[in-house]
């Protein structure tokens, strides 16, 4: 009898499930199965062919979950999206909500101006509530694009395209999946509400800042663009939950545009604020001469350390995915 396909089928089905039902729904349907066969074979040893038969006529792995499922809803955004768009909302909305009042603190601290308590509060809420509207719609219009684009995000063909169950050191942790899009929206929201808190606070109490403001404001686009290739990127490994070949190439078309756009926002643009060392070194007391002209190409190795990030999660994506491949 082919346990590894009856297996493969059950974790097909529960993969996407809480933690607290998975474990009794797998074994629900491992007993649903077994009935079945034995109804069909009786004493009979099942073979293979009977096994594709019950399960077939059990449905496909998303069919079923759907009926354990009670909050699936086929409307904007239907299943198989669903359960997946949902947690992704749950993950950028608390990120939006926790961000944008750390942003909101912080760049009321290094303002400069004298903080006045309701200002603060009003600023606050205005900021989170056009924070959370912005973040709801483009998760929502990312997920009804999938959806009605009929972008697959389940592999399913027929009982042979079964994912296999991965090994503890094949899988990808829904952990790292929910850091890198926490990672992703907070990049967003310190970039747009408060580049200003690198700064450098001088002997007369005047703050310089690390980036140049008006050059972030005018570059949003690329801040918005690097952010949402990181969620999308995410998105996909939590879907697969492995490292398939559909991780693979959007690793690499992503990391690939953000390193594009990386060039393009370090070299192309004024991003960097000369005056912040020119100030360093004034505020040294002229012991450290050559500041500012050490790193007048400051640029220059923060885009070095970016890209060879972007090229060890490359490499580090394709070495597990040939590994996931060998065994």
């Amino acid at each position: 009898m082919n346990f590894e396909l009856i297996e493969r089928y059950i974790y097909a089905v529960t993969r996407k499930m809480p933690r607290k039902m998975k474990k009794d729904v797998a074994l629900e349907l491992n007993t649903l199965i077994y009935d079945m066969l034995e109804e069909r074979c009786g004493e009979v040893v099942p073979t293979e062919k009977d096994v594709k038969v019950v399960l077939t006529e059990l449905g496909t792995p998303q069919e079923l979950y759907e009926q354990y499922d009670n909050n699936s809803q086929k409307c904007l955004i239907g299943p198989p999206y669903y359960t997946t768009y949902k947690l992704v909302m749950k993950i950028v909305l608390i990120c939006a909500v926790f961000g944008l009042t750390l942003a909101s603190l912080m760049g009321d601290a290094v303002s400069g101006t004298d903080i006045v308590w309701y200002e603060v509060v009003f600023n606050w809420m205005a900021a989170l509530c056009s924070g959370l509207i912005w973040a709801f719609a483009f998760v929502t219009g990312l997920f009804a694009f999938f959806y009605h684009k009929g972008i697959s995000i389940d592999s399913y063909s027929g009982l042979e395209s079964l994912p296999p169950v991965p090994k503890k050191n094949e899988g990808i942790s829904k952990g790292e999946c929910i850091a890198g899009i926490v990672f992703s929206v907070l990049f967003i929201i310190i970039f747009l509400v408060c580049p200003q808190i690198f700064c450098l606070i001088t002997k007369e109490g005047t703050w310089v800042t690390f980036f140049n403001l008006e050059e972030i404001r005018s570059t949003w686009f690329i801040i918005v663009l690097f952010g949402v290739l990181g969620i999308v990127n995410e998105i996909i490994k939590l879907l697969d939950g492995k490292y398939t070949n559909r991780v693979v190439i959007t690793t690499i078309v992503t990391e690939l545009i953000s390193a594009a756009l990386s060039i393009w926002w370090l070299i192309g643009t004024d991003i960097i604020n000369t005056e912040f060392f020119v100030t360093l070194e004034k505020y040294m007391g002229g012991k450290e001469r050559g500041i500012s002209h050490f790193f007048g190409n400051f640029h220059y190795f923060i885009l070095a350390l970016i890209l060879l990030s972007m090229i060890i999660d490359i490499v580090s994506t394709l070495v597990k995915w040939m590994k996931c491949k060998e065994n």
